[in-house]
Parts: C-alpha cells; sequence; structure tokens
C-alpha cells in the first residue's frame, strides 16, 4: 500500500494543505495548522453509548484496601463522561486506568464527593479516554462500620474507528 493510500485509510486529505503537509515554500514554509502537518485530516470516530460497570464490591465494616476491577472491551476505546454509584453505606475508593498506571487521585476520595446516582450523576469537566481492552480499577475502603455493597458504574461511549474495514458504518463488529 503507498503512503498516501495509507493515509486516506486513516482519514481524507487536508483541504487546506491538499496533502502536502505545509503551506507556502521554502524557506519561509510552515506545517499546516488544520492537519498538523500530517496531510490528514482525521474522521471523527463512531460513538455508541456505553456504561462500564465494576461488579459489585462486597465489603465489611470498616473494610480497606478491596479490589475491584472491569476490564474494557476489544473492540473501541471508551471515553468516560459520567460516574454514578449504588452502595449501602459511605465509603472511599481510588481509581486507577490500568494502561498508565497512574490513579485518578492521589488517594482514595469519600464517596459523598466522588460519585453521583443515576438521577444526578458526577459528571467528568473533560472525557477521558480509557484505551481498548484496558482495566478500570479501583481500590474500595468501607466507611460506614457496617457491611457494604457497592457497584460503580462509569457512564460514556465507544469510541468505534470511522474507517476500520473489521468494523460494520454503526460500529458493529463484522467479518471481512
Amino acid at each position: 500500500m503507498s503512503t498516501s493510500a495509507s493515509a486516506l485509510a486513516a482519514g481524507s486529505t487536508c483541504p487546506t494543505c491538499r496533502g502536502n503537509r505545509i503551506l507556502g515554500r521554502p524557506p519561509h514554509a510552515q506545517a499546516c495548522p488544520v492537519c498538523s502537518g500530517t496531510g490528514v485530516v482525521s474522521r471523527p470516530p463512531i460513538r455508541v453509548p456505553f456504561w462500564v460497570v465494576i461488579p459489585n464490591v462486597v465489603l465489611t465494616a470498616l473494610q480497606l484496601n478491596v479490589p475491584g476491577q472491569q476490564q474494557l472491551d476489544a473492540d473501541a476505546d471508551f471515553e468516560w463522561i459520567e460516574l454514578m454509584s449504588t452502595q449501602t453505606g459511605i465509603y472511599s475508593v481510588q481509581l486507577f486506568d490500568s494502561s498508565t498506571g497512574r490513579p485518578f487521585s492521589p488517594t482514595a476520595v469519600n464517596s459523598l464527593n466522588f460519585s453521583g446516582t443515576a438521577q444526578l450523576p458526577s459528571m467528568q469537566i473533560e472525557p477521558y479516554v480509557f484505551p481498548r481492552a484496558s482495566t478500570v480499577r479501583g481500590v474500595f475502603n468501607d466507611l460506614s462500620n457496617a457491611g457494604n455493597t457497592i457497584q460503580l458504574t462509569l457512564k460514556g461511549y465507544k469510541l468505534f474507528p470511522r474507517d476500520n474495514p473489521g468494523q460494520g458504518s454503526q460500529g458493529m463488529i463484522v467479518q471481512a
């Protein structure tokens, strides 16, 4: 496959620089600001609503450092928009993105400051994208001094690439 053919497979030719990657002529040329010097404008992904549920985490009174996790599907990246939980008592949690190993907070966050409900979910100020097949991991602590069952749900979108030949026009996986 030629370079131009592979570039077109990833997106469409930049209309500003016409795929030349630069504007102007050397020595006064500059990288095209529309395509960032790639010559290609990416097409936005197909966004399909999706919920990632960390299965029920069951805590005993004041139990600490109980893991809970959910592996994401391998068919698409996941864009996290909202967070909600159901629980039988208050708790604290520290979430991690397994693809980077980074925590989302320096310490565990109290559930009253962390998540909302299905009626009033906690909104992300900026969406966060988890790579396909990565794992959302949490470490839970009971603060209720009683038994506690927690279900944490991340609401967002699966991001299916438009130009992937292994996927149908609506993001469905099909045999090529």
